[in-house]
């Protein structure tokens, strides 16, 4: 074992022989948003930069200024980053500037888990490496309640006409009762719908096609800046 991990390991025991009714003192106490989730964090002889999740790797980096040894207590959003063996919690993996460090978990949640991890002094760098994290850039998943395959048929029907159809699919989506890919808006032209999405609208009512497809005509529209989202 690394001799950093033998000082690491002794930090930690350190920390789970404190009595629970003697306070922690912490230099910073703290809360950062990490992809609109909240991460609190207590930090010991030393203060914290950045958190910020690296979906890629299923872990979350922290970069800190330390001015001696210390500690970091961070609570992590169960959503964000998690550990899992199969149903059950399994343990993250902690590198501190690199080298495996060995934490303790403080507090455990159906909704986070809270952990304390030392460090020495000069260290700037924490990644905590989990089994499951959230991805931003993954698209949403196509979400289109049933009932609006009625107004589908309608439009292709002409029981309703252009504009109502369409103010009614951009009121769904900005609401969010519709979910459909990130697509980029294009600017008004005053341009026609085309035939091929009534057509389009027709199959999908009749489920002839499915939701991708019907999908893609929406977002056509969008960025033919005939629908604004």
């Amino acid at each position: 074992m690394n001799p950093k991990n033998y000082v690491y390991m002794f930090l930690i025991f350190s920390i789970m022989l404190i009595p629970t009714t003697i306070p922690i003192s912490h230099a910073e106490i703290g809360t950062i948003s990490v992809e609109s989730f909240d991460v609190n964090y207590n930090i010991e002889n030393g203060n914290v930069d950045s958190i910020f999740l690296d979906p890629d790797f299923i872990e979350l980096l922290i970069t800190m200024d330390t001015s001696d040894d210390g500690t970091i207590e961070i609570t992590i959003p169960r959503d964000l980053l998690d550990a899992k063996f199969e149903s059950s919690d399994d343990i993250f993996f902690v590198l501190v500037d690199g080298f495996e460090t060995d934490y303790a978990e403080i507090e455990t949640t159906s909704s986070y888990r809270t952990i304390v991890i030392p460090f020495f002094g000069g260290d700037s760098v924490i990644d905590i490496i989990g089994t499951d994290a959230l991805n931003p850039f993954l698209e949403p998943e196509i979400e289109i309640p049933s009932w609006i395959k009625n107004n589908a048929a309608w439009w292709a029907d002409g029981a309703i006409d252009d504009e109502a159809f369409v103010s009614g699919i951009q009121y769904l989506i900005n609401e969010g009762v519709m979910n459909i890919p990130q697509t980029e808006s294009g600017e008004s032209t005053g341009q026609e719908i085309p035939s091929w999405i009534k057509n389009n609208a027709a199959w999908w009512a009749a489920d002839q096609i499915d939701d991708e497809t019907f999908v893609s005509g929406i977002q056509y529209l969008i960025t033919a800046g005939i629908l604004q989202v």
